[in-house]
């Protein structure tokens, strides 16, 4: 894939207590170097997206601020296309240390399948992202984005509105249901809560 991968890492963590989940450790790792090791079996540049603090550096890692401030997920997701060196942008949340290339690889696929199979029957359509679904909830912290995204992005953010589920509305989304795929559905998992936190801590 010629891609650029970020890693979302700005969040306030209120519910992990103000921890700082990408500083969080899974077998003796941080999620943040988890999702770095997984992202470079694929792309050359990872980008650690912050807004105002800078939670933490990573060799080999390039850091990217957002544009506007307070704006949330949107707002890093946006920021990191507009600073992409390719087309296309594969995005992981930092609370998700189960996530795997494969995740990326099966998304990519269906996205070329599809656009191949739009420009068989003469439609010229090119998606602006591939989204994984489980059980009708969409994970769009664990997707793929184009650059083409950017314009809708940037509008709703200035119109003050940081749904990023509202701006998917708007653009040309390729939806992937995955439910059932026990694989993916542990690789979508968030580690959001102490309790949840918790609960892996003893995997081994």
């Amino acid at each position: 894939i010629q891609a650029d991968g970020l890693i979302l890492a700005g969040g306030k963590s209120s519910r992990m207590g103000g921890h700082h989940k990408g500083s969080l450790t899974y077998k003796d790792e941080t999620f943040t170097k988890i999702l770095v090791r997984e992202l470079k079996k694929e792309v050359q540049t990872v980008w650690l997206s912050y807004g105002r603090e800078i939670k933490e550096y990573m060799n080999g890692c390039r850091i990217v601020r957002d544009i506007y401030n307070n704006s949330g997920p949107i707002g890093g997701i946006h920021a990191g296309l507009k600073v992409c060196g390719s087309d296309i942008l594969l995005v992981a949340a930092c609370d998700m240390p189960f996530l795997k290339i494969d995740l990326y690889y099966y998304l990519y696929e269906a996205l070329s399948r599809e656009e191949m199979w739009d420009c068989f029957i003469a439609l010229a359509a090119r998606y602006d992202g591939c989204v994984p679904v489980i059980d009708d909830r969409v994970h769009p912290l664990a997707a793929i984005y184009r650059k083409s995204a950017v314009k809708v992005l940037e509008e709703q953010i200035r119109d003050k509105n940081y749904c990023l589920r509202d701006a998917l509305r708007k653009l040309d989304i390729l939806y992937l249901d995955v439910t059932g795929e026990s694989r993916f559905m542990r690789m979508l998992q968030n580690i959001n809560t102490v309790q949840e936190y918790k609960a892996i801590e003893g995997e081994r």
